[in-house]
Parts: structure tokens; C-alpha cells; sequence
């Protein structure tokens, strides 16, 4: 079955709650050119209509239902079932352009190093204009030069330094990487997308291929929240996901989980605390007890912790103090 020329992809399709999305997104990948491809499709215990619409499409997909566990769970239930050389995987409410799979195998070939092929694409959202470039920082900006959009590199530490890649619709995995690696981390609800790529960076190059192949929904609704503030969302579950990382890592790269650890904490409540300064005290103050929680580092985020604690009448009139004072020493220069 496995014709090494023409090697079996899994799409392995997982929804919660998504419904409406259910067509869109198993018509992109019954859609794609790719001529030996299988669709596993995982329903995270949804309680909407997900269910019976992926029922309607019958034996063209292999269905698999589970109670609810999170994207993470619903992903291992797939790998364990999937049967193909290569795992390509699509979030339920994302979209996949007909050569998604077929571009991906062909970078598979040229880079059989590799520990995963990340493909490019676009965001999109109902009530706005298509966002290009799904693949950002220092690898977004050499796959814009590279020959023939095409790129493979070892860039454990690029990630290390931050997320750059949105979707776990660009990924495809060669399934030996699985079988040494394992499966994804359950644990972590909203960012398990980042550890499982800084795992396969640490051990494998990974290849990249520039070009829109994928569409990457974005939704308010969804768990990690809307726009504004899924970063903090983000950023709260990036502490426990780094000190998962240290099992994998070693001592070698204590010193990189360190910096990103320290650089993070302090970026995010220096983030909260002005935020919570323009829009919403009150959300700051909650914020900066959930990070201080999560970082287990106390001394960075205790002193913005502190200035939302502070009456703001309290802040403004220091400010003013510090305005005067600084105005009566730099007259007292002048004379």
C-alpha cells in the first residue's frame, strides 16, 4: 500500500463544536490533488451537529468519535489510527488549497532530513480582509529569498526565541518522527502546536515551503479568545509548556529555556500592566496573578503587580511630583 514513490498521507481532521465548518474544511482536503491520500477525521466530544455531518460523508473519510480532551487529545486518537508515511493535519475550522499535500510530499522528498514540512499561507476572517504570511520572524524572512520557495534548516533556536508558525494546518509530520518523539502534549490546551514544533527542532531540521496553501480562520470565539488578548492567553500557558521542554532538552539548553522564560515573563506584564493603564485595570490585576502563578517568577512580576495595585489618583500624583521636581532641578540648573 505504502508504493514509496507515491507514499500514503494521513489527514488527520479534528473538530469541537465546529459544524458549521465541517464542509468547508473536509471539501478542502477531499479537494486536494494528491492521488493517495486517507482522511481520519476525530470529533473531540462536540455536543453540536459536527457528528452527523461528518457521518454524511460516509466511507470517504474514517470517522472516530472520543470525549472531549482538548485538540492534543483528539490528535493522538488520530495517530494511533492513521496508517500513512506522513501525518498532515487540519484544525476543523482552517482550510487547506487543493496542492497542500502534494507540494508538502514533494518537499518531503528533496528534504528527506527533515522532521516536518511547514507549508505558508494566509488568515482570514468574516468580517475583514485575507492577512498574507503565515510563516514570520527570521525563517518567514530567508523562505521570502530562498531558490524555488523552498527552505530546510535547523532553527531549534529560532523557535526558541518565539512562536512563528499559527496553525497545526501547516504541519506535515513523517509518522517515524512520531514513533520517536511521541505523541502530542495533552496537558497544554492552547499552544501544544509550539512544544510538539520545538520538540521536532530539537532533534530534526525542518523544511518550509512558501506559497498559500493554507487558510488560517480566525474566530473571537475560539479558545484562545479574540485578537487582543490571546497573546496573554497564549503567554500564560508558554511557562509550563518550557518546563515540559526541559525533559526533552537537557542540560544543554537550560540556558536557552532560561532567557526565553525571563525575556517572556517580563515582556508580558510590562504588556498587562500598560493595558491594564489604557483599558482595564481590574483584567490587569487578574492577569498579573495568573502570570506570576505560572512563571514562578515572583520578582519580575511583582512590581507591575504593585502599580495596578496602587490607586491610580495614587500613580497620577506621583507622576506629577516626579514632573515637578524634575522641573524645579533643571530651573535650579538653568540659574
Amino acid at each position: 500500500m505504502n508504493d514509496p514513490d507515491t507514499p500514503l498521507v494521513t489527514a488527520l481532521v479534528t473538530f469541537h463544536n465546529q459544524a458549521p465548518f465541517v464542509a468547508p474544511a473536509l471539501d478542502s482536503v477531499l479537494a486536494q490533488t494528491y492521488p493517495k491520500l486517507e482522511i481520519v477525521v476525530v470529533d473531540d466530544g462536540s455536543t453540536d451537529d459536527t457528528r452527523a455531518r461528518c457521518l454524511a460523508y460516509g466511507d470517504r473519510i474514517r470517522f472516530v468519535t472520543r470525549p472531549n480532551g482538548g485538540a492534543s487529545a483528539a490528535r493522538n486518537t488520530g495517530l494511533v489510527r492513521a496508517r500513512g508515511s506522513y501525518i498532515a493535519h487540519l484544525d476543523g475550522d482552517d482550510l487547506w488549497h487543493p496542492d497542500k499535500i502534494a507540494v508538502q510530499v514533494d518537499a518531503a522528498r528533496r528534504f528527506p532530513e527533515a522532521g516536518m514540512v511547514v507549508v505558508d499561507g494566509h488568515k482570514f476572517r468574516d468580517d475583514g480582509p485575507d492577512e498574507p504570511g503565515l510563516i514570520r520572524g527570521t525563517v518567514g524572512a530567508r523562505l521570502a529569498t530562498a531558490p524555488e520557495g523552498r527552505l530546510c534548516v535547523p532553527c531549534y533556536d529560532a523557535v526558541m526565541r518565539g512562536h512563528f508558525v499559527a496553525t497545526p494546518s501547516q504541519f506535515m509530520v513523517p509518522t517515524a518522527v512520531y514513533h520517536v518523539l511521541g505523541p502530542w502534549e495533552t496537558r497544554l490546551r492552547l499552544i501544544a502546536d509550539s512544544e510538539m514544533l520545538l520538540r521536532i527542532a530539537l532533534r530534526y531540521p525542518i523544511a518550509f515551503v512558501a506559497g498559500d496553501y493554507v487558510g488560517y480562520r480566525y474566530l473571537p470565539s475560539s479558545i484562545s479568545g479574540p485578537e487582543e488578548t490571546r497573546g496573554f492567553s497564549w503567554g500564560l500557558e508558554l511557562f509550563p509548556m518550557l518546563r515540559f521542554h526541559r525533559r526533552h532538552a537537557g542540560a544543554a539548553h537550560e540556558a536557552a529555556i532560561r532567557a526565553r522564560t525571563r525575556t517572556s515573563v517580563t515582556t508580558l506584564a510590562q504588556n498587562a500592566y500598560y493595558r491594564g493603564h489604557r483599558v482595564d485595570r481590574a483584567w490587569a490585576r487578574r492577569y498579573l496573578l495568573q502570570l506570576l502563578v505560572a512563571s514562578r517568577q515572583p520578582l519580575r512580576v511583582w512590581p507591575y503587580l504593585a502599580g495596578m495595585v496602587i490607586p491610580a489618583a495614587l500613580v497620577a500624583a506621583g507622576s506629577r511630583l516626579r514632573r515637578d521636581r524634575s522641573g524645579r532641578d533643571a530651573g535650579a540648573r538653568r540659574s
